[in-house]
């Protein structure tokens, strides 16, 4: 990626916090003080700045802004985070563009994992305030890409390793390495069993999810909603039908929220590492915040 500028924001954390958040980093892009903010949700191992969105930034109306926000569970942090400190963190950047710079509209786009957060944000008991709409790039099932990676016995020892250190209060432990092998970062056993495990808090997106599941999961969704999985998405199985899976994911959501813009990304892999598919994924992203 070429140099490109950023304000920065520090969001410090507030004297009644009950969740005991430390302070974050918000990272503001070109045009700065844009009325609407589109918050880009980074996967696992990512954080600020390490996704080349130049034909993003180069394609979305001007009275939009992308911001990017250190989370707890940005780049190595992940596996000592959870999905409710994502929404904990994603609430105190949207109340900062809300209250503070009084933002009209606000939309998450998630990228791979980051498509968890996106989607638990508008499903947490905790009802944080409202945005305006919901993007889902690349979003794949960790459970069955962690399944692809591994064979099935040796993904279930290690999810029963998990289990017994959860059952034993000991959640916050770290797993052992023999047992999260293809991850350089210590991962506790809570995290891996949110991720890994069948019926976990992070199974959103599995093939193999019921439509009951599914309906839990989608149908809640009450903001317009754009769904982009990429076609040659490496993370998927190759026996799933990606289009079928898109429709499954549609039909979960309440009639009309999901829309008609939702499609399969060109010819793109996961991280869509291709120009041509930045530019597609770009312009489909602009149009959608154009229609709301």
């Amino acid at each position: 990626m070429a140099p490109f500028k950023v304000v920065v924001h520090s969001l410090t954390s507030e004297p009644t916090d009950s969740s005991h958040s430390p302070s974050l980093t918000a990272y503001e892009s070109e045009p700065f003080s844009s009325p609407n903010a589109l918050v880009f949700i980074h996967g696992l191992t990512a954080g600020p700045h390490t996704t080349d969105l130049t034909h993003l930034r180069a394609a979305l109306p001007s009275e939009y802004s992308i911001w990017e926000l250190r989370m707890r569970s940005s780049y190595s942090g992940w596996g000592y985070s959870s999905l409710d400190n994502d929404v904990q963190d994603l609430t105190r950047l949207v109340r900062y563009l809300r209250e503070d710079l009084k933002n009209k509209r606000i939309v998450l786009m998630g990228a791979s994992t980051g498509c968890q957060g996106a989607l638990e944000y508008n499903n947490h008991s905790s009802q944080p305030p409202r945005v305006d709409g919901y993007i889902l790039t690349s979003p794949v099932s960790d459970r069955e890409a962690a399944n692809a990676l591994w064979s099935s016995e040796a993904l279930a020892e290690s999810l029963a390793v998990a289990k017994e250190l959860i059952d034993q209060g000991k959640e916050c432990t770290t797993m052992p390495k023999e047992h999260v092998p293809f991850f350089a970062t210590p991962v506790t056993a809570a995290r891996w069993g949110s991720f890994a495990a069948t019926g976990g808090a992070e199974d959103y997106f599995a093939s193999d999810i019921s439509d009951e599941v599914l309906a839990d999961k989608f149908g809640r969704v009450d903001k317009p909603l754009l769904i982009l999985p990429a076609e040659k998405d490496e993370m998927i199985p190759a026996s799933v039908d990606k289009q079928r899976l898109l429709e499954r994911w549609s039909t979960a959501a309440p009639k009309g929220m999901v829309s008609e813009l939702s499609g399969l990304i060109p010819d793109a892999d996961h991280v869509v590492s291709s120009s041509e598919a930045q530019k597609w994924l770009a312009e489909r992203v602009a149009k959608f915040l154009s229609s709301i």
